[in-house]
């Protein structure tokens, strides 16, 4: 609690709290849910639709109603998140806090977290997610392709031979998911039959896969007890394959939301997947 805002230092059977100055109050009934995401996460796609976007579902499931009824509240804005709102639920409003602000409301719902230990999420949430593929432009989606998702705009967990790669795939598609919409991104996935791809929050786009995709996840020894997107394949019926690659180190200075030990791009032994593939 003290790390987050400062408010108190620790709990007890009772406690002062320093309130700062209500700047806005809000005294309407059940309008306002609140949509928490942390300034590191805010454009993070795992983040937003598992942490998120999750919470449409738990309003449905609690209250027998329409989600986009509802004013969702922001602590932090988030481009990616409002792209998604754009496309996909362009009824959804929401509202942003401004820094130091202090808003006061009269009644405020908060949906409990779908999300536990950042990986771990509950059997009944993906399928739900995955309902969105029943939109018009996704419902006569059919699997026919084979994609390499490459990061080349990433800052680390490149694939560094990438053009060998490239040789060997034949019949392969390559995708940057950085310039697609979201819709490109869940069509993309939807029509997979197998996708190969760094670890990243791209794979987020799991969501919109068939049952049956075969997806062979690139990560590095570091990372290999990552179970995010391996949970979300289970609940999703995908083939889930980990693929353990060489690191070469990055230089220069960390970004702020890496930690030390993913400032590493990957070198793939490119004919040991291609075995697999197989």
């Amino acid at each position: 609690a003290h790390k987050t805002h400062k408010l108190w230092d620790n709990w007890g059977d009772s406690m002062n709290v320093d309130l700062p100055v209500v700047t806005e109050s809000f005294n309407e009934t059940h309008t306002y849910v609140w949509l928490p995401v942390d300034d590191e996460s805010k454009n993070n796609p795992w983040h937003i639709w598992i942490d998120v976007i999750s919470k449409f579902r738990l309003i449905e499931k609690r209250w027998s109603t329409d989600f986009t009824k509802y004013c969702y509240v922001l602590a932090n804005e988030s481009k990616y998140l409002e792209k998604c709102i754009k496309e996909l639920f362009p009824e959804v409003k929401l509202l942003v806090m401004s820094k130091n602000d202090t808003w006061q409301f009269k009644h405020l719902l908060v949906p409990s977290a779908s999300n536990s230990k950042d990986g771990v999420l509950t059997p009944h949430l993906a399928p739900w997610l995955r309902h969105f593929k029943g939109r018009p432009e996704l419902k006569d989606a059919k699997p026919h392709r084979k994609i390499l998702v490459l990061r080349p705009g990433a800052k680390t967990r490149r694939i560094t031979n990438s053009d060998e790669l490239l040789l060997a795939l034949k019949g392969w598609e390559t995708v940057d998911l950085a310039k697609m919409t979201i819709r490109e991104q869940m069509k993309t996935f939807a029509e997979a039959t197998h996708i190969v791809s760094p670890h990243g929050a791209g794979l987020t786009n799991l969501l919109w896969c068939e049952e049956g995709t075969k997806v062979f996840e690139l990560t590095h020894k570091a990372f290999f007890g990552k179970k995010v997107y391996p949970v979300l394949s289970k609940h999703l019926g995908l083939k889930h394959t980990v693929v353990l690659c060489d690191t070469v180190p990055i230089k220069g200075k960390k970004p702020k939301n890496k930690k030390s030990k993913d400032m590493v791009d990957l070198k793939l032994n490119v004919p040991q997947l291609i075995k697999l593939l197989d």
